[in-house]
C-alpha cells in the first residue's frame, strides 16, 4: 500500500482505540454522516463507495439513500475497522436498503470496476501519504459526472470541544511537537485552498469548499471526558508525552470541570458539542 504508516497506525493503534469505545464515536458522529450523505444528493439505484468507511455507519447510511436497487461499498486500510464495519451492516440490514460490502483496500492506489456514481467520506481522505495521486485514482473510480461529498475537521481554534481540552493538556504537559502544515492527519485539510488546490489538480470540477457547522452527540460529560482524554488533539499529547496515569487522571478532571462551559446537557444527560467541519462536493470532470 502507498499509506503503509497510516495502515499500521490505525490497524494497531488508532481502530483499536476507536472501537474499544464501544460505539461511542459512531453515535458522536452521526450528525457528520448525515451531513455528507446529504451533501452527496444520493438517488435510488446509484452506487456509492465509501472511502475510509471505518465502523461503517456513514456506508449504511448510504445503503439506505440508494435503496435495494442500489450498491455500496466500503473500503478502509484498517482491518479492525473493516471487520467491525462488517458487523454493523449484518446488524442493520433490511428490506429497501441496498446490499453493502467491504474490503480492505487503499484509496490512493486501488481500482473497482465498475465505475461509481458517488463518492462520499466522513474523515477518511485527510490520510493519504499523495493526496493529488489518491483523488485522481478515485476520480479513475468515478463514472463522468460523478458526485464527490466527504467532510474533514476545520482548525482545531474553530472546534472547542477540541481546543480547551488541548489547553487544559498543554497546561500540565506543555506543547507538543510542531505540526507540519498539510501532514497527513486529522487537520490535513483545514486549509479550504488546500483542499481546493488538491481536487482541482486531481481532476475534479465544481468544488466546493464549505464550513459547516454540526454538534457531535455525547453520552454525557463524563464519557466526553474520557474521549477527549482518549481521542482527538488532547488524547494525541498526552500520548506524546508518555503521560502516566496521575496525569491523565488530572487532565480528565480539568476536562470534565471544563465541559459545562461549551457543551448542552439534555435532561437525559446527553451531551451536544458544536463543531466546525469543511463539507467539500465537486464533481469527476
Amino acid at each position: 500500500m502507498a499509506n503503509d504508516k497510516q495502515k499500521t497506525y490505525w490497524t494497531e493503534i488508532a481502530g483499536p482505540k476507536w472501537l474499544s469505545l464501544a460505539g461511542a464515536m459512531e453515535a458522536r458522529l452521526a450528525p457528520v454522516s448525515d451531513a455528507v450523505i446529504a451533501a452527496a444528493a444520493l438517488r435510488q439505484g446509484e452506487r456509492v463507495l465509501d472511502i475510509g468507511c471505518g465502523a461503517g455507519r456513514t456506508a449504511q447510511e448510504a445503503a439506505a439513500a440508494v435503496g435495494e436497487a442500489g450498491y455500496v461499498l466500503g473500503i478502509d486500510i484498517a482491518q479492525p475497522m473493516i471487520e467491525a464495519a462488517r458487523d454493523y451492516a449484518a446488524a442493520h440490514a433490511g428490506a429497501g436498503v441496498a446490499p453493502v460490502e467491504f474490503a480492505l483496500a487503499d484509496a490512493q492506489t486501488d481500482h473497482f470496476a465498475p465505475g461509481f456514481d458517488a463518492l462520499v467520506s466522513r474523515f477518511g481522505v485527510m490520510f493519504f501519504s499523495d493526496p493529488v495521486e489518491a483523488f485522481t485514482n478515485l476520480r479513475g473510480n468515478a463514472k463522468p459526472g460523478a458526485r464527490l461529498a466527504f467532510a474533514a475537521w476545520a482548525p482545531v481554534a474553530q472546534n472547542p470541544h477540541w481546543a480547551v481540552p488541548l489547553r487544559l493538556v498543554e497546561a500540565l504537559v506543555g506543547s507538543g511537537a510542531p505540526r507540519m502544515p498539510h501532514a497527513a492527519g486529522p487537520l490535513a485539510f483545514d486549509d479550504p485552498a488546500y483542499v481546493r488546490g488538491i481536487l482541482e489538480a486531481s481532476g475534479w470540477g465544481g468544488v466546493e469548499v464549505r464550513a459547516e457547522t454540526v454538534f457531535l452527540c455525547g453520552a454525557s460529560l463524563d464519557d466526553e471526558a474520557r474521549v477527549a482524554c482518549f481521542m482527538g488533539p488532547a488524547g494525541a499529547l498526552l500520548d506524546e508525552k508518555k503521560a502516566d496515569a496521575a496525569i491523565r487522571a488530572a487532565a480528565n478532571a480539568a476536562i470534565r470541570e471544563a465541559l459545562p462551559r461549551i457543551a448542552t446537557v439534555a435532561p437525559d444527560g446527553g451531551v451536544r458539542l458544536e463543531a466546525t467541519i469543511h463539507l467539500v462536493t465537486a464533481v469527476a470532470a
